[in-house]
């Protein structure tokens, strides 16, 4: 007959956890319920609620199960416990230990364990909460018999320390989460043994199980199976060669449901945070989140506000870092379906990178889970390196902000590879796993063949290198049958209309009708902006010589389009500034950033209740009535001078650069002649807030120049305009304030916050370079955030210089729950807290895009051979936004070198001295 006693201890976590009592009822009536044969060699006693007080209860056990806290709580310490249990660990008793009665206090000098069981955990320094595969490691000892691998989620110990010979019963890889005190960002795997078997000298047998911290883990057949089994062999008892099945299947699970039934949650109470899943906070593009609570302008001012957290650094790609243009989104509560996290639940940071990336990042510490950690990842493809010069100097994956669907559950996103260009992917928000039936490839053979736009005939494209962009962020039709993909930069501009249930293109619509190309691109970080009611409202732009006078050309145009059976995409209104046949042709894009859709103005306030506003890279504001848009379905209207007979809705006032009526000025000087590259005043998309009194407030970022001509920036940088509305009459914009003292280098979009109307702050993420610098390399730009008072505009703080690591280009902060999120080779979350990280940055990768210091000699060749041999292809015969010959020798001599050397052309300038640049810029001038 084989005594088997078993000990547990009070509970010490909340319902079903460190639920020792049940734990032990559970094992003692499983082993009462072994078959008969088995049963009648056993006699089980059962102390489920801690150490018995009678020290002789131990006599001649064959075996004993602890199950119970441990460290300072640790039984053991006790020395009458000890003296008995020792007594009867030197009579070769066999012993089974379970989960934190392994472990010790870290500075053990009495207990001892170690010598007994083959291993200990020293003190609470390291555990993981997380779902694995525990893999069967000894197939011939009896605790494995009738076992096979087994997934599930339970609170493991990585680090047991191990003495002599023990052998290893089931390996899991696991994931510390928590070590040294400290919670762990970084996610290194690590093989670990979680349950062990230690033959002791002298022929007692123990086994250890460091899981065990749920209750309904008992229910896991095969861990059940192990546990009985141990018992057994640890009792020097017979083990069937099947292994033990015992008790009912559900016995644990019912007890753990009556607890979490019965019992008042006693945890901090989840506070929610709006969800973000689109850019610029909503499909209108409104910029605008109105229920941040803890962010105010005296908490972000003070000194409680700076880095909270940041996730490890993205995926690189032969060996260059990640970037990430896509703006960060954020959904509040996410329950993970697979991977070492599944079953949990987190609030999640969604990030998409350009070397082709998605992932899920723990916004806020869950239990043992810190924030930062990446909860899933997602490799789309290898990314492109456009052709005939990376953009950026950078591969391109994803460049647009994706956009979630939270009630079904899907993010969209669009990513290049270099075997099939632009493809659009749903991927499961839960899990990360591409769903079925995508990706669908963004192929132009599709999008003319669904052409809403199409001109009397097809032309196929002619061009050397397929430089197609997809940066404008991603949007959805308001019930999300509908996935919306817009295309630009040097080629004609697109928009996909995807439909998310059968996915394929269902509809497309060319910004300009063939057979014309390379104009009327939609690039701009906003994308399409799409109401209530599903209307689409997209801003196109133009490159260099983009004119053409033919019908359905929308080059420079706003336009609005609906997406309806069965006729798809259609016009329904357009809008084209009065100037657009001089700023075409000079790349001075209306579509450098997009439209935002201003919430609606109380009706008997003015007469255009619904309005729409944007900018440009001419520095402008336009104001439109988007129930009545002023232009026609056909053609754009005449080219004007005249900049009263523009359509927009005008200011009252005369504009001073025009002597008259006309758009309003907002990042001077006002040119038609300079505005494109690094001179360029504006690629954002205008942010909106409403004040108390009912004012309609639009923030606009940009570039004020010091000169016509000048890439030297001066404030303003940040603006604010007030909607200024009578009754029965047309709203207009007039300017408030501009922000006095910072001046940005090329800024993203602003986006504001508020308490409803109250506590409001504008957030703006600059580049902190010129647009054309490169983002590797020596000189790689560190980004700098900015937070201001909405109300004054004073700066209430900014980011420290080298705090933020190189991002990409016109992405935006998002902010909420009371943090602010940023997108730069990871996430970085700042907010309101007493720990701020601070970390050195990490140094950029050498990839091969500077100049190449290795030449000592010239090469020989005049500037004018060098310019034909490298630059003539491109210069020549320009397509879209790459700039003339005749423009780029319009510019004065040094910032054609600068360019070369340190700007957007030096990997075309690898390999050639200076004295060969020099040679380059002087024939062109």
């Amino acid at each position: 007959m084989k005594k088997i006693v078993l000990i547990g201890g009070s509970k010490s976590e909340g319902p079903a956890r460190h639920d020792y009592a049940n734990g032990v009822r559970l094992i003692a009536s499983f082993l009462a319920s072994l078959p008969e044969r088995q049963r009648d060699k056993l006699t089980i006693s059962s102390y489920p609620d801690g150490w018995p007080a009678d020290p002789h209860v131990l006599d001649g056990a064959s075996a004993v199960v602890l199950y119970f806290d441990g460290d300072t709580k640790h039984p053991l310490l006790d020395a009458g416990r000890r003296h008995s249990f020792e007594a009867l660990m030197r009579a070769d008793a066999g012993l089974v230990v379970l989960h934190q009665a392994s472990t010790v206090p870290a500075n053990d000098t009495s207990i001892h364990l170690q010598r007994w069981l083959g291993g200990v955990r020293l003190g609470m320094a390291e555990r993981t909460t997380e779902t694995t595969t525990l893999h069967v490691a000894s197939p011939s000892q009896p605790a494995t018999r009738g076992v096979q691998d087994f997934t599930y989620r339970d609170e493991f110990y990585p680090g047991i320390r191990f003495r002599g010979k023990i052998t290893p019963i089931l390996t899991a890889t696991l994931h510390p989460q928590y070590r040294d005190g400290k919670w762990i960002v970084e996610d290194k795997p690590e093989d670990a043994t979680v349950a062990w078997a230690y033959e002791r000298p002298g022929g007692g047998r123990s086994f250890g199980f460091s899981g065990g911290h749920y209750l309904v883990a008992l229910d896991q057949a095969m861990l059940r199976r192990t546990l009985l089994n141990a018992i057994l062999w640890a009792a020097h008892a017979d083990v069937p060669q099947g292994g033990v099945s015992a008790g009912s299947a559900d016995a644990a699970t019912r007890i753990a449901e009556g607890e979490l039934r019965d019992t008042p949650d006693s945890s901090p109470a989840h506070v929610a945070a709006p969800d973000v899943p689109s850019f610029h906070h909503d499909p209108e593009r409104t910029g605008w989140n109105d229920q941040e609570i803890a962010l105010t302008p005296a908490s972000v001012s003070g000194p409680s506000f700076g880095l909270l957290w940041e996730s490890p650094a993205l995926d690189s790609v032969d060996g260059q870092m990640a970037h990430l243009y896509a703006s960060p989104l954020y959904v509040d509560r996410v329950a993970i379906t697979a991977g070492q996290h599944a079953g949990s639940t987190f609030s999640v940071v969604i990030a998409a990178s350009n070397n082709g990336y998605v992932y899920a990042i723990n916004a806020a510490k869950a239990g043992d889970v810190a924030a930062g950690r990446i909860l899933w990842r997602t490799r789309l493809a290898m990314p492109c390196r456009l052709q005939p010069a990376p953009l950026d100097a950078v591969p391109t994956g994803v460049l647009a902000t994706p956009v979630i669907d939270v009630k079904r559950g899907r993010i969209y996103v669009t990513s290049c590879d270099p075997e099939k260009s632009w493809q659009a992917y749903a991927l499961d928000l839960a899990s990360g796993v591409v769903l079925p039936g995508w990706p669908v490839q963004l192929d132009e053979t599709r999008m003319n063949v669904v052409n809403r736009n199409a001109g009397p005939r097809l032309l196929s494209p002619t061009r050397r290198f397929d430089f197609r962009v997809q940066r404008g962020a991603l949007n959805l039709s308001p019930d999300g049958s509908h996935l919306y993909v817009v295309f630009g930069e040097t080629e004609t501009g697109w928009l996909a209309s995807v439909d998310t249930v059968h996915p394929r293109i269902e509809s497309a619509f060319a910004a300009v009708a063939m057979p014309r190309r390379g104009s009327g691109g939609i690039w701009g970080a906003g994308g399409p902006a799409v109401d209530e009611a599903g209307n689409i409202f997209l801003v196109t732009g133009s490159g260099f010589d983009g004119y053409t006078d033919q019908a359905h050309d929308w080059t420079q145009s706003v336009l609005e389009l609906s997406d309806l059976a069965p006729q798809g995409l259609r016009l329904r209104g357009s809008y084209t500034p009065f100037n657009y046949c001089v700023t075409a042709k000079m790349d001075i894009d209306l579509g450098s950033g997009g439209a935002s859709l201003l919430p609606e103005i109380h009706a008997g306030s003015t007469a255009t209740p619904r309005l729409l506003v944007l900018g440009g890279k001419q520095g402008n504001a336009y104001l439109l009535d988007r129930d009545h848009m002023p232009g026609r379905l056909d053609l754009r209207p005449p080219c004007s001078s005249d900049a009263a007979s523009d359509t927009s809705l005008l200011p009252a006032q005369n504009q001073p650069q025009f002597g008259g009526r006309g758009p309003l000025n907002v990042f001077g000087p006002y040119s038609e002649q300079d505005g494109a590259m690094d001179i360029a005043r504006a690629r954002s998309v205008p942010a909106v807030f409403r004040a108390v009194d009912g004012t309609t407030h639009v923030y606009m970022t940009g570039n004020t120049r010091a000169a016509q001509g000048s890439a030297t920036g001066i404030a303003p940088s940040l603006v604010r305009l007030a909607v200024v509305t009578t009754p029965g009459k047309p709203a207009w914009l007039r300017v408030e304030q501009g922000q006095p003292d910072v001046v940005f280098g090329n800024p993203g979009s602003p986006v504001v916050t508020s308490h409803d109307s109250r506590d409001a702050i504008v957030w703006v993420l600059d580049e902190n370079a010129g647009r054309s610098a490169a983002l590797a390399g020596d000189g790689a730009p560190s980004p700098r955030l900015y937070a201001f008072d909405a109300g004054t505009l004073a700066l209430l703080w900014k980011s420290a210089p080298g705090q933020l690591f190189t991002s990409g280009k016109y992405n935006e902060p998002t902010v909420s729950g009371g943090q602010v999120l940023v997108g730069t080779d990871r996430i970085q979350a700042f907010g309101v807290g007493t720990d701020h990280l601070v970390h050195v940055p990490r140094p950029e990768a050498h990839v091969p895009v500077t100049v190449d210091p290795s030449p000592t000699r010239s090469s020989g060749l005049d500037g004018a051979t060098i310019y034909r041999q490298r630059c003539a292809m491109c210069h020549d015969h320009p397509q879209g936004n790459i700039p003339p010959r005749s423009w780029i020798a319009s510019r004065p001599r040094e910032e054609i070198i600068h360019a070369l050397t340190q700007g957007v052309m030096r990997a075309q300038a690898a390999g050639l001295t200076t004295q060969d640049i020099k040679a380059v810029a002087g024939a062109l001038k």
